[in-house]
Protein backbone atom coordinates (compact mmCIF):
# COMPACT_ATOMS: atom_id res chain seq x y z
CA UNK A 1 0.00 0.00 0.00
CA UNK A 2 0.96 3.47 -0.60
CA UNK A 3 2.37 5.32 2.13
CA UNK A 4 0.58 8.52 3.41
CA UNK A 5 1.73 12.29 3.06
CA UNK A 6 0.16 14.11 5.80
CA UNK A 7 0.79 17.88 6.23
CA UNK A 8 1.04 19.53 9.88
CA UNK A 9 0.07 22.93 9.83
CA UNK A 10 1.46 26.18 11.89
CA UNK A 11 0.16 27.59 15.56
CA UNK A 12 -2.99 28.59 15.32
CA UNK A 13 -3.49 28.08 11.56
CA UNK A 14 -5.88 24.97 9.86
CA UNK A 15 -4.99 22.48 7.41
CA UNK A 16 -7.10 24.65 4.60
CA UNK A 17 -4.96 27.50 4.92
CA UNK A 18 -1.81 25.57 3.32
CA UNK A 19 -4.29 22.88 1.13
CA UNK A 20 -3.81 25.40 -2.42
CA UNK A 21 -0.07 24.80 -2.12
CA UNK A 22 0.34 20.58 -1.82
CA UNK A 23 1.01 18.79 -4.63
CA UNK A 24 -1.60 15.80 -5.46
CA UNK A 25 -1.53 12.96 -2.80
CA UNK A 26 -0.92 14.79 0.09
CA UNK A 27 -3.83 15.71 2.77
CA UNK A 28 -3.34 18.88 5.13
CA UNK A 29 -4.45 17.69 8.35
CA UNK A 30 -6.14 19.96 11.43
CA UNK A 31 -4.94 19.36 14.75
CA UNK A 32 -7.83 19.59 17.32
CA UNK A 33 -9.11 22.54 18.85
CA UNK A 34 -7.72 24.53 21.99
CA UNK A 35 -11.36 22.97 23.67
CA UNK A 36 -9.68 19.60 23.12
CA UNK A 37 -6.44 19.55 23.94
CA UNK A 38 -6.56 23.13 26.30
CA UNK A 39 -3.43 23.98 24.09
CA UNK A 40 -0.99 21.47 25.01
CA UNK A 41 1.40 20.47 22.76
CA UNK A 42 1.09 17.36 24.83
CA UNK A 43 -2.15 16.60 23.95
CA UNK A 44 -1.45 17.29 19.75
CA UNK A 45 1.33 14.95 20.08
CA UNK A 46 -0.63 12.25 21.49
CA UNK A 47 -3.16 13.29 18.50
CA UNK A 48 -0.90 12.73 15.66
CA UNK A 49 0.08 9.23 16.97
CA UNK A 50 -2.77 8.24 17.22
CA UNK A 51 -3.74 9.43 13.71
CA UNK A 52 -0.55 7.12 12.43
CA UNK A 53 -1.59 4.46 14.25
CA UNK A 54 -4.96 4.13 13.27
CA UNK A 55 -4.01 3.77 9.59
CA UNK A 56 -0.53 1.68 10.11
CA UNK A 57 1.26 3.07 6.92
CA UNK A 58 4.33 4.52 7.01
CA UNK A 59 4.11 8.06 6.50
CA UNK A 60 5.93 10.84 5.12
CA UNK A 61 5.13 14.08 7.81
CA UNK A 62 5.80 17.29 6.37
CA UNK A 63 4.89 20.56 8.15
CA UNK A 64 5.54 24.30 9.06
CA UNK A 65 6.62 25.68 11.76
CA UNK A 66 4.80 23.77 15.10
CA UNK A 67 3.44 22.03 12.74
CA UNK A 68 6.53 20.62 11.74
CA UNK A 69 7.45 19.94 15.45
CA UNK A 70 4.71 17.88 16.22
CA UNK A 71 6.32 15.67 13.40
CA UNK A 72 9.63 15.24 15.20
CA UNK A 73 7.88 14.32 18.37
CA UNK A 74 5.75 11.79 16.50
CA UNK A 75 8.61 10.55 14.54
CA UNK A 76 10.73 10.08 17.97
CA UNK A 77 7.39 8.38 19.64
CA UNK A 78 6.77 6.15 16.28
CA UNK A 79 9.69 6.04 14.14
CA UNK A 80 8.44 2.35 13.18
CA UNK A 81 4.78 4.88 11.27
CA UNK A 82 7.00 7.89 9.50
CA UNK A 83 8.99 6.82 6.55
CA UNK A 84 10.38 10.78 5.46
CA UNK A 85 9.86 14.75 7.06
CA UNK A 86 10.15 17.47 5.20
CA UNK A 87 10.17 20.56 7.69
CA UNK A 88 9.51 24.40 6.76
CA UNK A 89 10.73 27.04 8.95
CA UNK A 90 10.42 24.55 12.28
CA UNK A 91 9.85 24.52 15.61
CA UNK A 92 11.65 22.61 17.83
CA UNK A 93 14.64 25.00 19.63
CA UNK A 94 13.65 28.03 22.09
CA UNK A 95 12.79 30.90 20.26
CA UNK A 96 14.54 34.66 20.51
CA UNK A 97 11.83 36.31 19.19
CA UNK A 98 9.71 37.67 22.05
CA UNK A 99 5.97 36.52 21.70
CA UNK A 100 4.49 40.15 21.15
CA UNK A 101 6.80 40.28 18.61
CA UNK A 102 5.60 37.64 16.66
CA UNK A 103 1.83 39.06 17.43
CA UNK A 104 2.37 42.27 15.61
CA UNK A 105 4.20 40.23 12.75
CA UNK A 106 0.78 38.29 12.45
CA UNK A 107 -1.43 41.57 12.83
CA UNK A 108 0.66 43.17 9.89
CA UNK A 109 0.58 40.21 7.84
CA UNK A 110 -3.16 39.97 8.27
CA UNK A 111 -3.48 43.52 7.02
CA UNK A 112 -1.37 43.10 4.26
CA UNK A 113 -4.27 40.13 3.03
CA UNK A 114 -1.77 37.47 3.02
CA UNK A 115 -4.15 35.51 4.76
CA UNK A 116 -8.08 34.78 3.47
CA UNK A 117 -10.59 36.60 5.47
CA UNK A 118 -12.02 33.17 6.30
CA UNK A 119 -8.88 31.78 8.30
CA UNK A 120 -8.42 34.82 9.68
CA UNK A 121 -11.84 35.15 11.12
CA UNK A 122 -11.64 31.40 12.42
CA UNK A 123 -7.95 31.74 14.25
CA UNK A 124 -9.54 35.03 15.70
CA UNK A 125 -12.80 33.19 16.74
CA UNK A 126 -10.73 29.88 17.99
CA UNK A 127 -8.67 32.97 19.96
CA UNK A 128 -11.30 34.66 21.90
CA UNK A 129 -13.20 31.45 23.09
CA UNK A 130 -9.97 30.01 24.57
CA UNK A 131 -7.49 32.57 25.05
CA UNK A 132 -6.04 31.20 27.72
CA UNK A 133 -5.40 27.40 25.92
CA UNK A 134 -3.93 30.15 23.04
CA UNK A 135 -1.26 31.63 25.07
CA UNK A 136 -0.29 28.55 26.53
CA UNK A 137 0.24 26.92 23.37
CA UNK A 138 1.81 29.88 21.86
CA UNK A 139 4.14 29.93 24.93
CA UNK A 140 5.07 26.41 24.61
CA UNK A 141 6.24 26.76 20.42
CA UNK A 142 8.05 29.38 21.82
CA UNK A 143 9.69 27.49 24.63
CA UNK A 144 10.48 24.31 23.08
CA UNK A 145 13.53 22.10 23.49
CA UNK A 146 13.20 19.09 21.25
CA UNK A 147 16.80 17.93 21.30
CA UNK A 148 16.23 14.26 23.12
CA UNK A 149 13.65 13.72 19.96
CA UNK A 150 16.06 14.84 17.44
CA UNK A 151 18.19 12.37 18.49
CA UNK A 152 16.25 9.65 18.61
CA UNK A 153 15.05 10.37 15.50
CA UNK A 154 18.60 10.26 13.76
CA UNK A 155 19.43 7.23 15.45
CA UNK A 156 16.16 5.75 13.68
CA UNK A 157 17.71 7.15 10.40
CA UNK A 158 14.60 8.78 9.42
CA UNK A 159 15.50 10.83 6.06
CA UNK A 160 14.32 14.16 6.19
CA UNK A 161 14.73 17.85 5.07
CA UNK A 162 14.52 21.23 6.46
CA UNK A 163 13.73 24.31 4.71
CA UNK A 164 14.29 27.41 6.02
CA UNK A 165 13.84 31.23 4.91
CA UNK A 166 16.55 33.72 5.09
CA UNK A 167 14.27 36.77 5.99
CA UNK A 168 12.36 34.42 8.56
CA UNK A 169 12.96 36.25 12.11
CA UNK A 170 11.21 33.70 14.00
CA UNK A 171 12.36 29.70 13.42
CA UNK A 172 15.40 32.03 12.14
CA UNK A 173 18.57 30.28 9.96
CA UNK A 174 20.31 29.31 12.49
CA UNK A 175 17.42 27.54 14.58
CA UNK A 176 16.92 25.67 11.15
CA UNK A 177 20.38 24.54 10.70
CA UNK A 178 20.69 23.57 14.07
CA UNK A 179 17.60 21.50 13.96
CA UNK A 180 18.61 19.70 10.78
CA UNK A 181 21.88 19.31 12.63
CA UNK A 182 20.40 17.49 15.22
CA UNK A 183 17.98 15.25 12.76
CA UNK A 184 21.34 14.36 10.57
CA UNK A 185 18.77 15.04 7.63
CA UNK A 186 19.37 18.10 4.83
CA UNK A 187 19.07 21.29 4.71
CA UNK A 188 17.92 23.77 2.47
CA UNK A 189 17.94 27.67 2.60
CA UNK A 190 15.25 29.94 0.55
CA UNK A 191 14.91 33.32 -0.56
CA UNK A 192 10.94 34.50 0.66
CA UNK A 193 8.92 36.55 2.46
CA UNK A 194 10.03 35.52 6.14
CA UNK A 195 8.01 32.94 8.20
CA UNK A 196 4.76 32.34 6.32
CA UNK A 197 6.98 32.17 2.49
CA UNK A 198 5.11 29.26 1.69
CA UNK A 199 1.60 31.61 1.29
CA UNK A 200 2.97 33.97 -1.33
CA UNK A 201 5.04 31.26 -3.32
CA UNK A 202 3.08 28.18 -3.52
CA UNK A 203 4.72 26.90 -6.50
CA UNK A 204 8.08 26.59 -4.79
CA UNK A 205 6.37 25.61 -1.64
CA UNK A 206 4.43 22.96 -3.69
CA UNK A 207 7.99 22.12 -5.54
CA UNK A 208 9.56 21.72 -2.72
CA UNK A 209 7.33 18.72 -1.39
CA UNK A 210 7.38 17.08 -4.62
CA UNK A 211 10.86 17.07 -5.05
CA UNK A 212 11.19 15.53 -1.00
CA UNK A 213 9.59 12.29 -2.63
CA UNK A 214 11.19 11.81 -5.97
Amino acid sequence: MPEQRLFLPGLAARGSLYAPGLPAGWTALDPPSLGRTHGSFGAQREWLVEELARDGRPASLAGHSLGAALAIAAAADRPDLVERLTLFSPAGLPLSKPMRDSLWLLVQQVVRGLYPVEEVAAVVGEAVRRPWAMHRLARAAHDLDLREEMTRVAGAGIPGLVVACTSDTLTTPGICRAIAAGLGCGYEEIEGAGHMWMLSDRPRFRRLLADSEA
